[in-house]
């Protein structure tokens, strides 16, 4: 074999290595920047439900605390009758 065939084949075997890490790196870079995407996605879902449940858990203390009071004052009334 000729010198030029030599020369041609390991051109083109770093080219098959250039090109797959360019490309592997390419594969990385979008990979980093969906998974980025789907944690800011996330993130942003886990604050909207932490949200809702600080309200709801609000909701619910007012509501036990109106429950209590009308309790209270049935007991009181009661009390008053006898």
């Amino acid at each position: 074999m000729s010198e030029q065939l030599y020369i041609a084949i390991i051109e083109l075997f770093i080219g098959i290595v250039i090109e797959g890490i360019l490309l592997s790196m390419i594969f990385a870079f979008i990979a980093n920047q969906t998974s980025e995407k789907q944690n800011k996605a996330l993130q942003d879902e886990m604050s909207n439900i932490e949200v809702q449940n600080k309200f709801i858990y609000e909701q619910l203390k007012n509501d036990l605390t109106q429950t209590k009071d009308e309790i209270i004052s049935q007991i009181k009334e009661s009390e008053m009758r006898k």
